[in-house]
């Protein structure tokens, strides 16, 4: 059982990819990585990846410090923060620093279509990975070693770095791991903050297969950002993991980090803020106004940009997927195995873009429906999210009451409805709904295989009125996609607490 839920997860993407591959790839074609052009776009992919994940690391220490050594309402707020890089549709982040780039005040310092652009939108987007990471890591390190340190002489700075540091250094690890390959693949943020400029090789790969349609060359670069997050990935095994048993106690803070810390939420909360005051204030006027609301949903505006369709369509695919996501979850943490979890991340290094690609090819070659081709490849993404939530639930379940169920029920499925099901129903719903809100604000996939003529969905269609400089309509729209994503996550969280 173990092995079939494994090959059916390896299946979902190592089928399209294979026969993609087999049509259009030669071994020859990899000579093209070394191409000045490409090695271009890799240097500058590297290069946006790195700052980007070093400044999130540095930015990222005051808050996970407060968080660590207060429980208060800041640092809730500040945990809270873990809904941006998880949650927040990259197509809200990239309409909000649209407007706020180009505002008069920002406007002078020629932010929009720049380096810079790039960076911030990715630090905003990324470093609540290491505020979470880093936060509960230092929550978690044993009073003792650091009272120990303390004796013997040391000082804040030392125990800062010789001691807090190389105890944490797994938890630093997983957290760059993660903000470095969202970065590297960053896809959305590049393309419309970044402009034509600048490209990664998740930009160059859905441009190719959009423009030019070299396959071969697009594979090629395929393979090229597989191998670079692998490396990367594998580099962890020269990190040393610390048993980290500590448990939570209240410290004081010098006066700056609280100051910080306040300013650190106050700047996510605001631009959270900002995406939904600009949905119903119209700059251009400077007032408010709900007119762009009801543009939206006039059936003129429908008829040339179909809103609701879209809002539909993302409620309808996300609802699926996500039971899917959940399911398939369920069953293979039920049959954990030691590869399970290389299986499941490896992912992580595979071009979204060009998984669409791949999957587009599936209906070249055989004719399958664009929507069931697209809820795959939306699978395909979440399952590691999925995996994630609900791994110490499901992987972590009481043994005892597993042992004492098979005395009582007569297979497996009455040990699941009567024993398992009513202990984790909420862990269920909350995975359930949150997946869904990670699906509904999903763009490269849809993008890429240009399915919005066939499936519009609310991302797509965002995208669409941003690049036709309908900043009030997109702002209404991607504050719509917002509050619903954010019911979703709360939703969750109330479940998961419950």
């Amino acid at each position: 059982m173990k092995i079939i839920i494994n090959l059916i997860y390896i299946l979902l993407w190592a089928v399209p990819i294979g026969f993609f591959a087999g049509d259009f790839f030669s071994v020859k074609d990899l000579e093209i990585i070394s191409s000045p052009s490409i090695l271009r776009v890799l240097k500058f992919t590297l290069k946006q990846s790195a700052l980007s994940t070093i400044l999130s690391f540095f930015i990222a220490i005051p808050p996970a410090y407060y968080i660590a050594y207060r429980k208060n309402f800041l640092s809730r707020l500040l945990k809270g923060l873990v809904f941006i890089p998880f949650f927040f549709p990259v197509i809200s982040v990239v309409t909000v620093f649209s407007i706020i780039f180009t505002s008069s005040y920002f406007k002078e310092y020629s932010i929009l279509y720049t380096l810079k652009a790039i960076i911030i939108a990715n630090i905003f987007y990324n470093s609540p990975i290491f505020v979470k990471y880093l936060g509960e890591g230092i929550m978690r390190i044993p009073k003792e070693i650091i009272e120990a340190m303390k004796i013997d002489g040391a000082g804040k700075w030392e125990i800062f770095f010789r001691g807090k540091m190389p105890i944490i250094s797994s938890q630093i690890f997983k957290a760059f791991i993660l903000v470095f390959t969202y970065t590297f693949t960053s896809f959305g943020i590049v393309l419309a903050l970044g402009g034509i400029r600048f490209s990664t090789i998740e930009v160059e790969i859905a441009s190719i297969l959009r423009g030019s349609l070299n396959f071969s060359k697009a594979f090629s670069l395929g393979v090229l950002q597989f191998l670079v997050l692998i490396l990367i990935n594998l580099s962890g095994i020269f990190i040393k993991e610390y048993e980290l048993e500590g448990e939570f106690k209240e410290e004081r803070l010098p006066v700056w980090q609280k100051i910080y810390s306040i300013f650190y939420a106050g700047i996510y909360y605001a631009v959270v803020g900002i995406s939904l005051i600009f949905s119903c204030y119209n700059y251009f006027i400077g007032r408010f106004s709900l007119k762009a609301f009801k543009t939206l949903f006039s059936a003129e505006f429908n008829a040339h940009y179909p809103v609701i369709q879209g809002i539909l369509n993302s409620l309808g695919i996300s609802a699926v997927v996500a039971f899917l996501v959940v399911t398939l979850s369920y069953l293979i943490l039920r049959n954990y195995s030691r590869m399970t979890d290389i299986i499941i991340f490896s992912n992580l290094g595979i071009s979204g873009a060009f998984l669409a690609v791949s999957l587009y090819y599936m209906n070249v070659l055989w004719d399958i429906s664009f929507i069931l081709l697209l809820a795959v490849g939306y699978l395909f993404t979440a399952l590691p999210i999925g995996y994630s939530f609900m791994y110490q639930y499901v992987k972590k379940f009481p043994i005892e009451i597993i042992e004492a169920s098979r005395l009582d029920c007569k297979n497996i499925f009455q040990r699941f409805w009567y024993v398992e099901f009513p202990i984790l129903k909420n862990i269920f719903i909350s995975s359930f709904f949150q997946i869904f809100a990670v699906i509904f604000g999903e763009f490269t996939i849809a993008y890429t295989m240009q399915i919005e003529s066939h499936f519009p969905l609310v991302s797509l269609i965002n995208y669409s009125l941003l690049s036709s400089k309908k900043l009030l309509e997109g702002s209404a729209l991607s504050s719509i996609s917002l509050m619903i994503i954010i019911a979703l996550f709360y939703l969750g969280e109330r479940f998961k607490k419950d």
